[in-house]
């Protein structure tokens, strides 16, 4: 059971490391590309200001980032061309990662195996102290995102040439105006050709998608690229409301947008951003909930209180499941996607016979990792997922004990030992 969250900047200052852990405990935690950048962003506007962060808070930084069970969403141009093309990504709050490949477990089961994007690639480095290599990869990833030609000129241009001067006194009315502009039948082909634009789709592809569209009878972009629309409607929103006072010209709110093109990935997105405590609501799916930064901090709050009361038996008891306090908003969450608790599953305790048997499946998938890629057939589905992580000798105990897993699960010599084999 998960509930995938989005976290913004944001929020993400405002929690510590022990009240992460609890979000990648309690959700699917989704890390968005522009997260990343925009923390990297922080770290060498302090260098610039000759104010170098101290290799100590670079590496707290890091663990921060991405502490245990995290995943980093695939960059939304790259979702683009994909649904351009016709593959369309799935946009009902599951994440869309990038797969290395699909491969057999030695019973015969079909899974895939998730590549480890450059983002937690060069935040890896981080941890381990290795801060030349990695902020030379980062400084790439950030010069990219930060130097590109404004998304939203060219977009302006043909939707003002178009629709002219429209005014608007709320965010109703915002939402409604541009609904009715990106569903115009007859302006879908400058539609299209914006989008080409805008998001930076090789020419060759462009040729594809158009030779598509044409042969599709010319659809109506929200049926024919459902997640690139979603990403014209949050920059339309963003313009439009910039245009009639309703969004501010503060330089930031230009990336805060990249946040909203990953909304279709989760079922939760917490922010304290005024920005996008204006916008979101205009995009949410019926089943989306949106949480405000002190909201998600107050409850986070609540739930270490609650463990430091009951101690690290009560923590190991509820280290996948929150613990059941009826006025924790996770716990809420938790009672309305899934109806929980199950009396059924908190009871239960795994024999040592079931243990050993995940234990051997474990393995099994582990094995899997190293096996030679395989094609699915039509009709098949994914029977397993699995991703490697970086652990290191500092990070919390995975048996939910909250103590250092050196100090807990893995003695020193173990763990040096697993180290050097890996």
């Amino acid at each position: 059971m998960n509930i995938t969250i989005i976290i913004d900047k944001s929020t993400f200052q405002m929690l510590s490391y022990q009240e992460l852990l609890y979000v990648s405990s309690y959700y699917k935690h989704n890390i968005s590309p522009v997260l990343t950048m925009e923390v990297l962003g922080d770290l060498k506007k302090e260098a610039k200001e000759g104010k170098n962060p101290s290799s100590t808070r670079v590496t707290d930084f890091a663990r921060k980032l991405f502490p245990v069970d995290t995943i980093v969403n695939t960059h939304y141009k790259d979702l683009i061309v994909t649904d351009l093309m016709g593959n369309h990504p799935s946009l009902d709050g599951r994440p869309n990662v990038n797969v290395e490949k699909t491969v057999k477990s030695e019973s015969g089961m079909k899974g895939q195996v998730l590549s480890i994007s450059k983002e937690e690639q060069s935040i890896y480095k981080w941890r381990e102290g290795d801060f030349s290599v990695a902020d030379h990869e980062l400084s790439e990833l950030w010069r990219s995102a930060t130097t590109q030609e404004d998304l939203l000129t060219k977009l302006k241009d043909a939707l003002v040439s178009t629709n002219g001067k429209v005014t608007i006194k709320n965010f109703a009315e915002l939402s409604e105006l541009v609904d009715k502009v990106l569903q115009s039948p007859e302006i879908q082909q400058e539609l299209l050709k914006s989008a080409i634009d805008i998001y930076e789709v090789p020419a060759d592809v462009a040729v594809k998608i158009f030779s598509r569209w044409h042969s599709e009878g010319q659809a109506l972009l929200k049926d024919f690229c459902p997640y690139t629309y979603h990403c014209l409607k949050v920059d339309n929103l963003f313009l439009f409301g910039l245009t009639n006072d309703l969004v501010t010209t503060r330089p930031t709110n230009r990336v805060d947008c990249e946040y909203l093109y990953y909304l279709p990935f989760c079922n939760v997105f917490t922010s304290n951003d005024k920005f996008h405590k204006n916008l979101v609501p205009l995009l949410l799916r019926p089943d989306q909930k949106f949480v405000t930064g002190e909201e998600f901090k107050k409850d986070m709050i609540l739930i270490n209180n609650y463990f430091e009361e009951k101690g690290v038996e009560v923590r190991k008891k509820f280290k996948n499941e929150p613990p059941l306090i009826e006025e924790s908003l996770t716990y809420q969450l938790w009672k309305e996607y899934f109806d929980y608790p199950k009396e059924s599953n908190l009871k239960r305790n795994l024999s040592d016979k079931e243990m050993e048997m995940m234990r051997r499946k474990m393995d099994e998938l582990e094995g899997a990792m190293k096996g030679e890629k395989i094609e699915m057939q039509e009709g098949e589905e994914t029977e397993f997922i699995i991703k490697e992580s970086y652990l290191s000798a500092d990070d919390p105990c995975f048996c939910g004990s909250g103590k250092k897993v050196i100090e807990c699960c893995i003695p020193p010599e173990e763990f040096t030992k697993l180290a050097k084999k890996s």
